[in-house]
């Protein structure tokens, strides 16, 4: 028997899609103290297609940088088709659609001009249909969006709240082949390598994991978990990031710094970085080989257990984040551990060549102890808020803290280079 197709039916359907569900809010709490000595930058509200016009001819340079760099990282990686290419652009050409094919992303995504309001505010509220193409729109009914007009000026921090949150909105579905989607049989990124492909949602969860330390036989047995692709995303728009703050469009280089952030912040995210926590390889292929002889129990167990775990850990987040800011109850312990950071506590964000050891790997190590600490808490989903010292503070004090600390060393060279 082919010996992948133990470990393919094993994980392929296995695992969960979604990271932080509430990028705005921890980036929000990030930021409250990150930019407490100085008034965050005003910025010019400018479209998507606006930006384009301006700097076309310097577009396609700064994404095929991009891919040569990520050519050499990820050897899954095809190269864009000419015919993506944003070179290729004509008087009629429709600028943004254009621009979101040649960076393989989808091609729908709306790009309005909005704030996320975090904390809620008054405004001109924005539909969500003229934010995002989901179907399911999930939690984003809880959420207030409201819409801005170009030529408006904005706080720079607002537009890195909203941003860091909006890659989750459509950026990344429907890109594979058996997506059933026109551009995901021409992008070139072959067939979903894990998660399931007919679920709208889960075609994202390649473009938003990153598996780099499963033991040597997982990658040898199931080499698809390499084809992932947060790299690519985090350098092409930190690239776009730096070509808008040095052509002057300075709400652009914020929002594209924004998305970038985005998938940092899911790679510190342990299950995001790590397969199956506390699943050795020989228990991930026992119990496969045993389900193919009729006893599925403890397959089943196994991955009800570990997904439920990850899905305890974002449910409770994210209806925390929400009550914290709603509530202004900054003493919580996972609010000072977002926000308590001295100059001892800062790091270094040096270059996305790092972004391995930096993030993935202490995520990947967070994995088994956060596993462990979850299972022992005995809670089989979120149903309420526990108090300030119940123990899944502490958990989610100690991970989200490395969210905000990578988070700012980001910014920092951000800043640093603009």
């Amino acid at each position: 028997m082919n010996k992948t197709i133990i470990i393919i039916t094993l994980l392929a359907f296995s695992i969960p899609s979604f990271a932080w569900n509430n990028h705005a809010g921890i980036t929000y709490l990030i930021l409250k103290d990150h930019w407490k000595a100085q008034k965050a930058p005003m910025v010019k509200v400018e479209s998507l297609k606006t930006f384009l016009s301006k700097e076309k001819d310097s577009i396609q340079e700064t994404l095929s940088l991009s891919e040569e760099w990520a050519l050499t990282r990820l050897p899954h990686l095809t190269r864009t088709k000419d015919e993506l290419k944003f070179a290729n652009i004509t008087k009629e050409t429709d600028l943004v659609t254009q621009f979101y094919k040649a960076l393989r992303v989808n091609p729908n995504h709306k790009a309005a001009l909005y704030i996320q309001s975090v904390p809620k505010k008054s405004g001109k509220i924005l539909p969500l249909g003229q934010l995002t193409t989901l179907n399911e729109k999930g939690k984003l009914v809880n959420e207030t969006f409201l819409s801005l007009h170009e030529g408006q000026m904005i706080g720079a921090d607002e537009v890195l709240v909203s941003a860091t949150d909006e890659p989750d909105y459509d950026l990344d579905l429907h890109l594979f082949e058996d997506n059933n989607s026109d551009v995901g049989k021409v992008y070139g990124f072959g067939t979903q390598p894990f998660g399931n492909p007919a679920v709208e949602y889960s075609s994202q969860a390649p473009f938003h994991m990153g598996f780099f330390y499963e033991p040597t036989i997982i990658f040898t047995l199931a080499g698809f978990l390499k084809r992932t692709y947060p790299e690519l995303r985090i350098h092409q728009f930190t690239s776009l990031s730096k070509l808008a703050f040095a052509k002057g469009h300075p709400y652009w280089g914020y929002r594209f710094a924004g998305w970038a952030l985005h998938y940092i912040q899911d790679l510190t995210q342990p299950y995001h970085s790590s397969v199956l926590p506390r699943v050795g390889a020989s228990k991930q292929i026992g119990v496969q080989l045993v389900s193919m002889v009729g006893y599925q129990t403890p397959k089943d167990n196994m991955i009800q257990f570990v997904s439920g775990r990850h899905t305890l850990i974002e449910e409770y987040q994210y209806y925390l984040i929400k009550d914290l800011i709603l509530t202004k109850n900054w003493n919580h312990p996972v609010v000072t551990s977002i926000m308590t950071f001295g100059t001892n506590d800062r790091i270094e964000w040096k270059s996305l060549d790092d972004l391995r050891v930096n993030v993935c790997k202490e995520a990947y190590d967070a994995g088994e102890p956060t596993d462990e600490q979850l299972e022992n808490l005995n809670i089989l989903k979120y149903e309420k808020l526990y108090e300030e010292n119940h123990p899944i503070h502490t958990i989610l004090a100690s991970l989200l803290r490395n969210t905000s600390k990578h988070t700012r060393a980001y910014l920092d060279a951000i800043q640093r280079n603009n």
